[in-house]
């Protein structure tokens, strides 16, 4: 039986949360007090008729016994512990589940305390390693003695010869002028190098990137404040589907006093507060230009909507607030632009057709996939994705674990995993059915994408984008037509990553399992 049956720790916090014995408990969900203790104790299956019966019965949403969250916390504290810092501490992943079950706050402050040390540690690292940079020490040091000869020199000029016309004297205070600046130059760069300080930045950058994809985890990749607001902002600007470019441009300038300038430069968008223009690159497709019209007119007026959504966080960088707002911005972008209840229609309609999506709403695939992702709606869901983004070196620059799967926090990706077969085989939907260590299995898609760049000097950025679901939706994606999902031999095993798969017979591993090998059948 799986693994997300067994849910005891969330009825026990549930119970004690809502102040009733397990006697009054077990009589509400017409079960016996023992059999409920069994339950608790993980020693029985939480069935969905009892989740069904628990959440009419105390009023709780059923995503209160999704076991999502607090596997993540387990998987990512499995990873923490594996550090050479913990070698002395003898803790099973039965242990972490039992503790993470009990008490999850107490998992998720671990994690925050070990991100924060590996940050300190990176920086001392970088500090370190610049240090003994001797070559950087040698260049600086040589740039601050050719300026001072060069200032040196011009002022013996001017004081040992009177005979000097002013246009030869004022030529010389120019260049005394000139290289007085480079010395303030250099020696800022000296002690900005002493300081630290763009360490510091560099260190605070990671964090934040954390918080924005814990965070985006937590609400489920779903904010149902900024649906509401997009959804007003159609009614309010009078948007239609033919005219959506034009519908926003023309909003901006008339309710947020903005205006849209097409520019030939290599950054997408530029707004530029202090003269109110919002400048979009030329190379930008029409998709794009609409999104970033849509995200400007989040950051201006959806404030209000996303204070209280970051309000009262605990955050690990000072630049965390502004990362969640521009996420909230993006968010809010992609429910302009792909609307909710036409775009869900449609997704089930062409059975989550990507490119036929692509089609009828003017996206691009990455926007899709996005947008398939946060479709939770009470009474309108889709079906739950996961979603991952990887540049060429196997760098996880977007993650989110919508259907269960495992996304490690820390490294890189299952090299068996179809993405990186994606980036050979540009343009190709790939698709894989993927078997976890435990057993679980998952429909995977992936494709390589590329963002426009700025001609010769500015090459297009390449990335491979995985979207996929529970291998219990496959059959609503248009993708597993005349595919053999079900049967045991389609399935390719995959791992998290390789420190954190238990395969021990993988020829692609790349180094050494951190957990306990798994047991053979």
């Amino acid at each position: 039986m799986s693994d997300r049956t067994h849910l005891g720790s969330k009825v026990r916090r549930l119970r004690r949360a809502q102040g009733v014995t397990q006697v009054d408990m077990a009589k509400r969900l017409g079960i016996s007090p023992s059999y409920l203790n069994l339950i608790e104790h993980n020693q029985r299956p939480l069935t969905r008729s009892l989740q069904m019966k628990l959440a009419e019965g105390y009023d709780v949403d059923l995503q209160v016994f999704a076991e999502d969250e607090d596997a993540r916390i387990v998987t990512d504290l499995v990873e923490i512990l594996r550090d050479p810092l913990f070698a002395s501490f003898d803790l099973g992943a039965k242990d972490l589940s039992d503790s993470v079950g009990a008490a999850p706050a107490l998992g998720q402050a671990m994690i925050a305390l070990y991100q924060g040390y590996r940050n300190l540690r990176a920086d001392l690292d970088a500090v370190s390693e610049r240090l003994s940079d001797d070559a950087l020490i040698s260049a600086s040091t040589h740039e601050l003695r050719t300026v001072l000869t060069s200032i040196r020199s011009f002022s013996e000029i001017l004081r040992d010869y009177d005979d000097l016309d002013a246009e030869q004297r004022q030529r010389f205070l120019e260049i005394l002028v000139k290289e007085t600046g480079r010395l303030d130059q250099a020696a800022d760069r000296m002690v900005d190098f002493a300081k630290g300080e763009d360490l510091a930045a560099l260190g605070g950058l990671a964090s934040a990137v954390d918080d924005v994809m814990d965070f985006i985890q937590n609400h489920n990749n779903h904010f149902p404040e900024l649906e509401a607001a997009a959804e007003a902002l159609w009614a309010r600007a009078e948007l239609s589907e033919r005219s959506l470019e034009s519908g926003l441009a023309a909003y901006l300038e008339k309710a947020c006093g903005v205006r849209l300038r097409i520019a030939p430069s290599d950054v997408p968008a530029d707004f530029d507060r202090s003269d109110g223009t919002l400048a979009l690159s030329e190379a930008l497709p029409a998709s794009s230009r609409a999104f970033h019209m849509a995200r400007c007119i989040g950051a201006l007026r959806c404030q209000q909507s996303f204070d209280p959504l970051i309000e009262g966080l605990t955050l690990s960088a000072e630049d965390s607030a502004s990362k969640l707002r521009e996420a909230l911005a993006s968010y809010f972008a992609g429910a302009v632009i792909l609307p909710y209840e036409p775009f869900v229609a449609a997704a089930r309609e062409l059975r989550y057709d990507i490119e036929r999506l692509q089609q009828r709403f003017g996206a691009s695939f990455e926007q899709v996939c996005h947008r398939l992702t946060t479709l939770q709606r009470p009474g309108q869901r889709g079906v739950p994705f996961h979603f991952v983004r990887i540049d060429p070196a196997g760098n996880v620059s977007k993650r989110f674990g919508g259907s269960g799967l495992r996304i490690a926090r820390y490294g890189g990706v299952c090299p068996r995993w179809n993405l990186h077969a994606a980036g050979a085989s540009p343009g190709q939907i790939l698709v894989q059915v993927a078997e976890m260590p435990g057993g679980s299995r998952f429909f995977c898609l992936a494709r390589s994408i590329t963002k426009p760049g700025g001609g010769y000097r500015e090459p297009e950025t390449r990335y491979v984008i995985g979207i996929g679901c529970d291998l219990s939706y496959a059959e609503e994606l248009v993708y597993s037509d005349g595919l053999k999902w079900e049967a045991p031999e389609t399935a390719v095993p995959v791992g998290i990553n390789c420190r954190l798969c238990e395969r021990s017979d993988c020829r692609q591993r790349a180094m050494p399992s951190l957990v306990a090998p798994a047991a053979s059948a």
